[in-house]
């Protein structure tokens, strides 16, 4: 039996309903308005928890190897919320009875999101190898959702064992690192095989245009999905150009049901759909 990882009121594994994660992320570009406008939109698409992200831009990238680590420490700053605002913000959406983690990308901010009770940890792919901080999380005994991007399972396989050491709780999300990513590089066969190596809830985060994705996801046994959600598309800066939408999210979230409905079957042996062809099968 497959381990369940529990966020709250909510199971995650497999046979249980799959939740949508929707990542506001820094898409509000540093509006505390559009965040909170964003989770209002969220929740009311059918998001069942809402993830941001809680850092320090001055340490969140390293501007002396990484080239590009000046340039997006630049944005981050102009895009971060500050402590108050992002309290705020969490209240606010507490408000809306959402489910709410975060990010977190340095050790001053673990502190700060235990403040605000996050219900759980998400590691991005970036931060999957970065010890120190997964050293810390780990003491707070909160569930980790993990994107398993950029890596190989022999990296995986170390995390695991390093999780299971300390007794973590865990999801791991099949994750391509591109912003956005084409759809034929989605690779969602990776599911298949963090299945067969893990024994810990499996899901998807996915990068693509669209709502196509996730459903396939599920049905390669995905058991939670996390997509990014923006009020406006129009939006250049950050991810908004390849975000959900509320109504985008609507449909997302008809699809996957369907696609749990098709898998499990519920009613196939109360209502026999074989009955009628049965007495045509051939016995010798």
């Amino acid at each position: 039996m497959r381990k369940k990882v529990k966020l709250l009121d909510l199971l995650i594994g497999d046979f249980e309903y799959v939740p949508i994660i929707a990542e506001i992320g820094v898409n509000h570009l540093g509006s505390l308005e559009r965040a909170k406008n964003m989770c209002k939109l969220a929740v009311d698409g059918g998001a069942d928890l809402l993830k941001f992200q809680t850092y320090i831009a001055e340490k969140r990238y390293d501007t002396i190897n990484n080239p590009k680590g000046t340039e997006f420490t630049k944005n981050l700053k102009d895009w971060q919320l500050s402590k108050e605002e992002e309290i705020e913000l969490w209240q606010y959406a507490r408000s809306l009875n959402a489910r709410v983690f975060t990010s977190v990308y340095e050790l001053e901010s673990i502190d700060f999101a235990m403040k605000l009770e996050t219900c759980a940890f998400k590691i991005a792919a970036f931060e999957m190898q970065n010890m120190n901080l997964l050293n810390e999380i780990v003491k707070t005994k909160k569930p980790l959702i993990i994107s398993c991007g950029m890596t190989n399972l022999n990296e995986i396989r170390n995390l695991v064992d390093f999780l299971e050491k300390h007794n973590s709780e865990y999801i791991l999300l099949h994750t391509v690192s591109s912003y956005p990513l084409e759809k034929k590089h989605s690779n969602l066969k990776m599911i298949h095989s963090l299945r067969e190596n893990f024994n810990c809830p499996i899901g998807h985060s996915d990068h693509t245009h669209g709502t196509d994705i996730p459903p396939l996801a599920v049905a390669a046994g995905a058991s939670i999905i996390e997509k990014h959600f923006t009020d406006n598309i129009k939006h250049r800066l950050s991810d908004n150009f390849f975000s959900l939408t509320k109504e985008c999210l609507q449909i997302m979230r008809f699809n996957m049901d369907l696609v749990t409905k098709y898998l499990k079957s519920e009613d196939i042996e109360k209502d026999d759909p074989e009955k009628f062809m049965r007495n045509f099968k051939k016995i010798t």
